[in-house]
């Protein structure tokens, strides 16, 4: 079981186990973003590849509906993003639902206060493992040794675990708490200034449209690579990030509902993203004075890492 899930099976109370299974799944969005749309194409196809499937497939948008209506006890509900598994949350507490695209902290909240239990309620969430975004920095830095990290009000609860998984991998965590935005800057430049290298943990008082180019502009001027965890971190000056596509998020979730299907509609627990691909910013790199392997040279090493460590 992945670390950054355990978090979350102790708020799960009760297990429970469902009379029917359920005969269709209803994929609900907020939205119709090309990421929600890229899901619900290659989650099609999924399950029209399988040709164990019998499962009926609808879709509703809840920017073209007032209530949420499903069959519920015999649908499965895969809640695309916070709003739509908010929403989805709401629904009778034996109906299963499978939140996709969420951050784990936003799950462990509405995992509370829906009342709702694990088993019938469950997410692949969008943070990628610690243990995962490491081998990704040892493979491009293997001489480093210091891995620095801010941490705010959101991804404060995950300090201990950073550290845990950091020091399995041979890294010492230098981290800086940022809880005003004025103190951005100033412990950036010390988390910096006492590592080899910046990982970025998702949290929003931190990391944002408006913070991005201050913190990429600062980690270059004390030429310190800094790790992201989206492509688009990537895009904008970050050496290397590890990221789920949403065609990869629908394979797995395909899996989910046919398995689940199967097993009396019980769900397995929240867990992160099962595929995964890397990219890396050969520029930055080369302003950085590093050499890299290929990308894929990079992703098959990480893989092998991966795999073995999950096993």
């Amino acid at each position: 079981m992945n670390t950054l899930v355990g978090i979350t099976l102790m708020l799960g109370l009760f297990v429970p186990a469902f009379a029917q299974a359920y005969t269709s799944v209803t994929i609900v969005i907020s939205t119709a973003t090309s990421a929600n749309l890229e899901f619900i194409e290659h989650f099609k196809n999924e399950l029209a590849s399988n040709k164990s499937n019998y499962l009926n497939l609808k879709v509703i948008n809840l920017q073209n509906s007032n209530t949420l209506v499903v069959a519920e006890n015999s649908e499965l509900v895969i809640a695309l993003g916070v709003k739509a598994l908010a929403a989805s949350a709401k629904l009778k507490l034996t109906t299963p639902v499978l939140g996709v695209f969420i951050p784990m902290p936003v799950f462990n909240s509405l995992l509370v206060k829906s009342k709702r239990d694990l088993g019938n309620f469950s997410a692949i969430v969008l943070d990628q493992p610690f243990s995962r975004q490491f081998l990704l920095i040892k493979n491009i830095l293997p001489e480093s040794k210091k891995i620095g990290v801010l941490l705010g009000p959101t991804s404060s609860q995950y300090a201990d675990l950073i550290k845990e998984e950091g020091e399995e991998a041979g890294l010492s965590i230098m981290e800086e708490n940022v809880y005003l935005e004025a103190d951005l800057i100033p412990k950036l430049n010390a988390a910096l200034a006492s590592s080899d290298a910046l990982m970025a943990v998702p949290d929003t008082l931190i990391y944002s449209r408006e913070t991005a180019q201050p913190i990429l502009l600062t980690s270059y001027r004390q030429q310190k690579p800094i790790f992201g965890y989206s492509q688009s971190y990537v895009r904008a000056g970050a050496i290397a990030a590890v990221y789920s596509s949403s065609k990869q998020i629908a394979k797995q979730a395909a899996e989910i509902a046919l398995i689940a299907q199967q097993s009396s509609n019980l769900l397995p627990p929240p867990q992160a993203p099962k595929y995964f691909s890397i990219m890396v910013n050969y520029q930055v790199a080369r302003s950085l004075n590093l050499v890299l392997k290929s990308d894929e040279e990079i992703y098959q090493k990480v893989l092998a890492a991966d795999t073995l460590k999950a096993e």
